[in-house]
């Protein structure tokens, strides 16, 4: 078995616990020298690169149908090993149009779909799974995870994702080290040919790993980057480091190869020595049998985070603690970060942020891909639950190593498409909140503008702005992040009118103008309260009255210096005086009404108006042809409206 893992699922770890594929039994085998038996042996020994290009030549050349379904699904496996998406699709799906009976390639082809991010063929292909495992309880959880891929591809955050082709190569670069202590200079791991081992790892067909550093000028260029000096780098696969807060001491990864035994990989700890590095020193949690990898520290230098399958996990890699004894300087027994950010699956390389923040992938919570980046916030000296962080910092591929080098850039690695090679590096950026807010200032009853229209706001962080409207009755103001802002829209002879709206917690720019516009009415003549009814030959408030009434309140708490009065009337029925005796019950219980909600009563007054201002006279009544029609045409008519007496009123204190 290969020491070093294929890509970010398993760089730099053994895999000591995979889900067996199957491969040809002694019955189907051909005869013992044939090229399916030479692939099932490569297979086998984790020879992954070998083993695909003998399982195609076996696909090409075989006459028997079973034979080459199973090569083509075999050369499907060995890709999924080595984590080559493209090829895992093509393999897979032909082994499944050769006729392989095993329905598990129906799922594998939908997890190729989903790792070139073509979420809607991978439903497809799930469903046709389904129909032939309906009882399989991971496709619910499958098909949810495919449905939110899609929609954070669909909805992008902010976050700008550029490949940093100045650093990568055709070949495996990954896992950048950035240190404050020195701030123009990364270290990151690559399995390129100027790495200084001398041989190539049987899993992945390339060099292996070694770290590598390189510096940028003040002009953005990047050095060529070189091979770390020994012993930091060996003969056996060494990258995912990090450094101390002091930057004099780095930890990172080593996979060694051992003769007829199974290889682990270990932390290792090595002190800067002028120019050069102490021995590296293996930590005391180091075993033979389980391998540990991916260090990450915390801001204090006290607590180790890292990758193992040691056991007590919750299956495949899990993100394991170790805290430092401050007065030994002795690192304790490791713990499992549990549940909250562990899975049957495998959870890897953590990083931490200056803001204690703590980083890693994971291919067992729901994601885009492979690995996902997922951020766990430091909030009161305990992490909150990790949330995925969505496309673009997660693609369809694996993603994982995500380092910020400031407040809003910084690095991370992914195989997603269009990269240089096999895994590259990306550097990202986050750009500035923008947030804007314009609309109309209009009549609500004309709907033509008003210009000269005065638009003003209020903010939570003090900010007190006032503009006035174009010739076109449009304004625009631009917001900060995380304020939540009030604004009004006020005109002579209009009903001043007011607006919220919040930038707290928003993660993406907007730009607020759909429900920005301010209707104002006209105090020229009476207003109307919508929806102020009342039943027949009755001065009771109904419950959807108040509802509109409380409406008025806020149009008082709007307009503090206005006093108004309440216009009260009926429909044609009933005698004169009756009506009129009506009305006036009418406008009153509205009066006492918005005194009970602490109106002051010397902004308000009433007149019942009886069945003088019908909107519908009875002629038009009565030539409506049903009753149902002349019963709401009578409706209409018992009203209540207010009109503006005065705008000079000062509130008391």
């Amino acid at each position: 078995m290969s020491l070093i893992q294929i890509k970010k699922v398993f760089i730099l770890f053994l895999m000591i616990s995979m889900v067996a594929s199957p491969v040809f039994s002694q019955d189907d085998a051909p005869k013992k020298k044939s090229k399916t038996h030479k692939a099932d042996a490569l297979y086998e020994n984790a020879e992954y690169f070998k083993a695909a290009e003998m399982y195609k030549k076996c696909w090409a050349k075989s006459k028997k149908q079973e034979v080459i379904a199973k090569s083509a699904f075999m050369a499907g496996e060995c890709y999924r090993k080595m984590n080559n998406a493209s090829e895992m699709e093509n393999w897979y799906t032909k082994s499944v149009e050769d006729g392989y009976k095993d329905p598990v390639a129906l799922m594998r082809v939908a997890q190729a779909k989903k790792l070139t991010g073509k979420y809607d063929e991978a439903i497809t292909a799930l469903n046709k799974y389904k129909e032939k495992n309906p009882d399989d309880a991971t496709i619910a959880e499958w098909m949810s995870g495919l449905e939110a891929a899609q929609k954070w591809k669909d909805n992008p955050t902010r976050y700008k994702v550029e490949n940093l082709s100045q650093l990568n190569t055709d070949s495996y670069d990954f896992s950048v080290v950035a240190s404050s202590a020195h701030p123009n200079t990364v270290w990151f791991t690559s399995s390129r040919q100027e790495a200084t081992g001398t041989k190539n790892d049987k899993w992945i067909g390339q060099k292996e790993f070694d770290l590598f550093k390189a510096s940028i000028d003040n002009n953005g260029k990047w050095s060529t980057p070189v091979p770390v000096i020994e012993p930091l780098n060996s003969e056996a696969s060494d990258g995912v480091a990090c450094y101390d807060p002091t930057g004099s001491i780095m930890y990172f990864t080593r996979c060694e190869r051992i003769k007829n035994k199974n290889g682990y990989c270990k932390i290792y700890s090595a002190t800067a020595s002028g120019e050069g590095w102490g021995d590296p020193i293996s930590m005391p949690f180091n075993s033979d049998d389980y391998t540990s990898g991916h260090p990450a520290l915390s801001i204090d230098g006290n607590t180790m985070y890292f990758a193992s399958d040691m056991p007590g996990g919750l299956g495949g890699k899990d993100i394991w603690m170790s805290k430092k004894n401050k007065s030994t300087g002795e690192w304790g027994a490791p713990q499992n970060m549990g549940s909250k950010f562990n899975t049957s699956g495998d959870e890897m390389f953590p990083t931490m942020r200056k803001n204690g923040s703590l980083f890693y992938s994971s291919n067992g919570k729901t994601g885009m891909g492979g690995l996902d980046l997922f951020e766990a916030k430091s909030v009161g000296g305990a992490f909150d639950e990790p949330i995925n962080l969505e496309s673009p910092i997660n693609s369809e591929g694996d993603d994982y190593s995500i380092v910020y080098a400031t407040d809003s850039t910084g690095y991370l690695s992914s195989s997603r498409a269009g990269g240089l090679g096999s895994d590259d590096i990306y550097a990202f950026k986050i750009p500035p909140l923008v947030f804007t807010m314009s609309g109309l200032v209009y009549d609500t009853d004309t709907k033509d503008p008003i210009p000269g229209a005065t638009v003003e706001l209020f903010g939570s962080d003090g900010t007190a702005l006032s503009v006035l409207t174009g010739e076109d009755g449009r304004y625009k103001y631009d917001l900060k992040p995380n304020v939540k802002y009030k604004v009004s829209a006020s005109y002579t002879g209009y009903l001043t009118k007011f607006l919220e709206v919040s930038t707290i917690g928003l993660e993406r720019s907007e730009d607020f103008i759909g429900n920005f516009d301010f209707p104002l009415k006209s105090y020229a003549k009476p207003i109307e309260l919508p929806e102020i009814y009342y039943d027949l030959d009755k001065a009771t408030l109904r419950p959807e009255s108040k509802t509109s009434l409380d409406g008025l309140i806020t149009i008082l708490d709007e307009n503090p210096n206005i006093t108004i009065k309440l216009l009260s009337h009926t429909d044609s029925r009933a005698t004169d005086a009756y009506n009129q005796n009506l009305s006036d019950r009418r406008a009153k219980s509205v009066v006492d009404y918005l005194i009970s909600k602490k109106v002051p009563s010397d902004r308000l007054s009433w007149e019942g108006r009886g069945e003088q201002d019908l909107r519908i006279t009875d002629e038009e009544i009565d030539k409506l042809g049903s009753e149902a029609e002349k019963e709401e045409a009578h409706q209409k008519n018992r009203r209540t409206e207010f009109e503006v007496l005065s705008t000079t009123y000062v509130p008391k204190k």
